[in-house]
């Protein structure tokens, strides 16, 4: 290749790379944006779960009642978490989506209700399943407890690794497939991976604020209770991020 080649060469990379870097910049900011219209409902879900953590530590009714969940929980095993997170994480988020948008004109795109809510509730079935067993295996790395130690690498690598190398481009992945109306081919859509990146970036920073106190919340109980209070977060966010667009689309 002549000097003119490598030069072109070059440029188009030098290109290209700067792009990406837009990209992600965009993406940064996107997210952080968001991170500061969802930190009221965030703020909210830290009040809930701090409050259930400290019942269960303080108030004997609370201790009772979620000690019974727990027993529920241990004696159904991988089936309690599919089940629970199909239902917090799928069935009941989009159904008070569905009631909350009720009289705003339907997208002609849009796949059947029917559909959706069917793939959603299966998409968090599996994925009761899968974060079970994460959390099994972070207390086999890192052990069980309520101390610093136990609790700061659970969430290190539960937000900081299992997050941006799996469970956040699924999550995108999911959700995109319902908007495409479940086509085949839009799973090797270049307008969704060449976008990936960023899409993720934006979930990240956007949910970290949110989530990073929650999950040190939900790590600080025992075992049989990470899965319940999770559902509980995850159920009660949906909804607030349902009711928020609708405001928003009220304004």
């Amino acid at each position: 290749m002549n000097d003119a080649g490598h030069r072109a060469g070059n440029e188009n990379d030098s290109a290209s790379g700067a792009r990406r870097e837009n990209a992600l910049r965009v993406a940064a900011r996107a997210g952080l944006a968001s991170a500061r219209e969802n930190a009221l409902p965030g703020i909210i879900l830290w009040i809930v779960a701090a409050s259930i953590g400290a019942g269960y530590v303080l108030y004997p009714p609370v201790t009772a009642a979620l000690e019974r969940l727990g027993r529920i929980k241990a004696a159904g095993g991988f089936l309690y978490s599919a089940i629970a997170t199909g239902i917090f994480g799928g069935l009941i988020p989009f159904a008070w989506r569905l009631f909350v948008n009720r009289g705003s004109p339907r997208d002609a795109d849009a796949a059947p209700a029917w559909q959706a809510g069917l793939f959603l509730c299966l998409f968090w079935t599996w994925k009761g399943v899968e974060i079970d067993l994460f959390y099994r295996a972070q207390a086999l790395v890192f052990g069980s407890g309520a101390t610093p130690g136990t609790i700061i690498p659970k969430v290190l690598v539960d937000q900081f690794v299992y997050n941006p190398l799996w469970a956040g481009w699924t999550q995108v992945l999911a959700y995109w497939w319902v908007e495409q109306r479940f086509r085949l081919s839009a799973l090797t859509d270049r307008a969704l991976w060449g976008t990936m990146g960023s899409r993720v970036v934006t979930i990240l920073i956007s949910t970290w604020g949110v989530w990073i106190p929650m999950v040190s919340i939900i790590y600080a109980m025992p075992g049989n209770l990470q899965i319940p209070l999770f559902n509980i977060a995850l159920c009660f966010w949906g909804l607030m991020l349902a009711s928020l667009t609708r405001e928003k689309r009220r304004s």
